[in-house]
């Protein structure tokens, strides 16, 4: 399992670079500005108010559509104060700091009339008793290509600010699940989860399907067919959610949505730095630490600059398994490195080349055996799990009075392998009775070219035109054998898939009248694959080789119709799918295409979702809502699993639809108190089953549940000069759901209440945060897969990790 030599270089690098991260803070300790490095075109105010947000790592809010005019192109280093007083001026609009985050814009008041007579003076409003400062500002986002706030979006989306990832101590993504409406992780372990959007999922089991998911890193993205590769969510800009399918844009594997994580990007001016240690406490199991770096170097002041990211993190275990003598069996490590070098090759055009670099590995599986009772198993082989991740890439970012393009060429490389315990299998492949175990392990490497150009946003017409291009290939590696394994596997299978795809996208959006605009998209794409197997057994093997081509369209529509200035609703129609493939594994004598046994060829599938929403901001954007109703249709299901021998396959099980509500809203109490909420009301469910595979009509779709909330709350004070008092709050209740698509009560899950809560100090320089999870120290069934093997044996629980607590001090310089 896994390289030591690889393995040993990523321990060195990280930590190598987190002490030279120290240094050179201390080096250049205190050197810092306000101003902001800027890149806008002449556009209408509103667009550049945008792009100003964007590019000063702002919130924005107010009345930016009541802004007339066209704001001047800005180029260079400048406060962020003359920046807005010569986008908004002759506009008619001003604004207003409520804090170094957040901009608010409002209509400027007309002036008052003339009087020959002195008139008493009266200080304006102090902005903590102002109503206009308690306006709550929006993240922009880029999911859509180009930038917009998400409140005035028509589509579901949702977007985290990196402030509330590094206020509320979030590491991984399934820390954000409770954040999000119809957001789920499944907890098979770090690097081994899935994520699945608004009710929609293909099973609990990662194969051969492409992700429901897209998930994106900048400008790229880095899943095919993998699992989440939990790739810790350090010096991170904001999270981005677009729920439904979003096949015109991101094409195939986008059927549940997408989601992208804008890192910060390298200033060109000033130097910064971070550093942060934490500790932790599980109970049930031991200690935990946290490492993590950020250094921001201008190389060439004003054109060239390197932005590093360094992070070694570790989780104790709070399993236990006696059988082998051993406890807190599941404890993992993950060490990461990233960075980014960006260049300034003119007033217009941005080029900047990434590398990425992640390892995880966990040291066995986290779930128990019900018959044992809590946090016990007993299998004979333990489950270690490796998950390694490397991305490079290149961007190239342009913007002028002529539009917007961006140009991307990426090359990823993810590669993961599991054990799993077979020793209740030993029998169906001629084996001793004993210690037997299946080693997995994948790889995916992939070539990843993508261009797309946006014209200006002032038209009356505007259009978005895009290319993709990827190829490369899956490699599958499959063996199992009495453990610890000597001479030839009992069975095992080398897999190889070569893939090529290409595509043209785009969409075009006319506004109809000053408050009614309509939007056509569609996708063009020829899938091509070739699939090489090899299954080895005592007896023989079993050679497959094919190859097939793909094409289609992928087609949205859309109508958006801002009622007033503060309220926005719409209604769109959008088509997802994912091609087929080839099934493979199994013993020799393994059937294809008979009643109950695998195709030899699976089919692809195609969801349409037909969604009505509104987006709505309250008094003065104090409050701030969303509110969509979906309908999904979803055709020829994908679902990957195991036969009763322990190895996989690919099925399509049948016709599914969900249908549901899902609402989000913020809300500014006062000065002092946030409030947020999210809540997902959907019924899925196999509605037609193929007959062929055995699922159970209207038994809902694995591992998601009809009905998920939460709420939170952040009150903060300044307690002294330049220091605050946070303290914050998280509930998040998941109902029933089953891990297979026959609602056997024996894989029932869910019907869990989690809880988080933290307090912080900060000030200027530091910030010291105290944060505990699962306080109540609930013991429930997170999810209920365990291995192939125990699927139909036996009754798995994977509790939720117990009460934790965390402290974490961290550093700016």
């Amino acid at each position: 399992m896994g390289s030591g030599r690889k393995n040993e270089s990523r321990r060195v690098w990280p930590a190598a670079t987190v002490a030279a991260s120290l240094v050179a803070s201390v080096a250049h300790a205190g050197a810092s500005t306000p101003s902001v490095r800027l890149r806008i075109a002449a556009k209408p105010v509103r667009a550049a108010l945008i792009d100003f947000a964007l590019q000063a790592d702002l919130s924005l809010g107010g009345d930016l559509d009541l802004c007339v005019g066209e704001a001047p192109a800005l180029a260079g280093r400048m406060p962020i104060d003359t920046a807005l007083k010569k986008l908004l001026a002759h506009s008619g609009c001003g604004y207003v700091q409520p804090d170094i985050r957040t901009i608010v814009v409002r209509k400027a008041e007309p002036p008052p009339p003339r009087v020959s007579h002195p008139t008493p003076r009266v200080a304006p409003p102090s902005p903590s008793d102002s109503p206009t400062s308690l306006a709550i500002g929006e993240i922009v986002i880029t999911a859509q290509r180009y930038p917009n706030l998400p409140g005035r979006t028509p589509y579901g989306i949702s977007v985290v600010s990196g402030e509330t990832i590094d206020r509320e101590g979030v590491a991984s993504m399934s820390d954000l699940s409770g954040q999000v409406a119809g957001m789920t992780v499944t907890n098979l372990g770090p690097g081994r989860d899935k994520i699945l959007l608004r009710g929609l999922s293909d099973g609990a089991f990662t194969g051969q399907t492409q992700s429901m998911v897209a998930l994106y890193l900048d400008d790229v993205p880095i899943t095919y067919n993998a699992p989440d590769p939990n790739l810790r969510l350090a010096d991170i800009d904001r999270v981005e959610v677009m729920r439904g399918p979003q096949g015109t844009l991101y094409g195939g594997g986008s059927l549940g949505g997408v989601l992208r994580i804008a890192t910060r990007q390298p200033d060109l001016d000033g130097f910064d730095a971070m550093a942060m240690v934490g500790l932790s406490q599980t109970a049930h199991g031991g200690i935990g630490t946290e490492l993590e770096s950020m250094v921001n170097l201008p190389l060439l002041p004003g054109r060239l600059a390197l932005r590093t990211v360094a992070y070694r993190d570790s989780q104790d275990g709070y399993i236990n398994n006696p059988a082998l003598g051993l406890s807190h069996i599941n404890g993992s490590q993950r060490e990461g490195f990233r960075a980014a070098l960006s260049a300034a090759l003119s007033s217009e055009w941005v080029a900047t080349f990434n590398v990425t670099d992640q390892s995880i590995h966990n040291d066995d599986t986290q779930y128990a055996i019900r018959r044992l009772g809590r946090r016990v198993r007993d299998n004979l082989v333990r489950e270690p799990h490796d998950n390694d991740f490397d991305r490079e890439s290149l961007t190239l970012n342009g913007e002028g009075d002529w539009g917007r393009l961006t140009a991307s060429i990426a090359k990823l490389a993810h590669h993961f392998d599991s054990r799993y315990d077979a020793s209740t299998a030993t029998a169906l492949y001629g084996l001793p009775s004993g210690p037997a175990a299946l080693d997995e392990a994948k790889s995916i490497d992939l070539t990843i070219a993508e261009a797309t150009y946006t014209t200006p946003q002032d038209r009356r017409w505007r259009a978005l035109l895009g290319v993709f291009a990827s190829t490369g290939s899956t490699k599958l590696r499959t063996a199992l054998g009495s453990y610890p394994l000597v001479g030839d596997p009992a069975y095992a299978e080398a897999r190889k898939d070569k893939i090529n795809e290409t595509a043209v996208y785009g969409e075009l959006t006319f506004d109809i009248t000053s408050r009614l605009a309509a939007t056509a998209g569609l996708r063009w794409f020829d899938y091509r694959f070739d699939t090489l197997s090899v299954v080895t057994q005592a007896a023989g093997q079993r050679l497959f080789d094919g190859s097939d081509d793909a094409e289609g369209v992928s087609p949205k529509v859309l109508l958006s119709y801002r009622a007033r200035p503060n309220v926005l609703v719409y209604a769109q129609a959008a088509e997802g799918y994912r091609p087929g493939g080839y099934n493979t594994a199994g013993r020799l004598g393994q059937i294809f295409d008979q009643p109950r046994t695998p195709h030899r060829r699976y089919e692809p599938d195609e969801l349409w979702n037909y969604e009505i929403g509104a987006k709505a901001r309250w008094w003065g954007d104090r409050l701030q809502t969303r509110l969509a109703l979906f309908y999904a249709t979803w055709n020829a299901v994908q679902s990957d699993q195991y036969l009763s021998d322990g190895t996989a396959y690919t099925a399509n099980i049948g016709n599914g639809e969900n249908r549901g509500v899902e609402a989000e809203g913020a809300w500014r109490v006062n000065s002092h108190l946030d409030l947020r909420a999210a809540t997902i009301l959907n019924d899925p469910e196999i509605n037609r089953p193929n007959a062929t595979f055995g699922s159970r009509r209207k038994a809902g779709l694995p591992g998601v549940s009809r009905v998920a909330a939460s709420t939170g709350f952040d009150y903060h004070r300044d307690v002294a000069q330049d220091r605050v008092l946070r303290v914050q709050g998280q509930f998040s209740y998941v109902g029933n759901s089953y891990i297979t698509f026959d609602a056997n009560k024996m894989h029932k899950m869910g019907k869990f209440l989690a809880v988080r809560a933290g307090a912080a100090w900060e000030t200027p320089s530091w910030t010291l945060t105290a944060t505990i999870d699962n306080p109540l120290g609930g013991y429930a069934n997170s999810f209920s897969f365990g291995n192939p093997f125990l699927i139909l044996r036996d009754r798995v629980v994977t509790p939720p990790r117990p009460r934790t607590i965390a402290v974490r001090l961290s550093s700016r310089f």
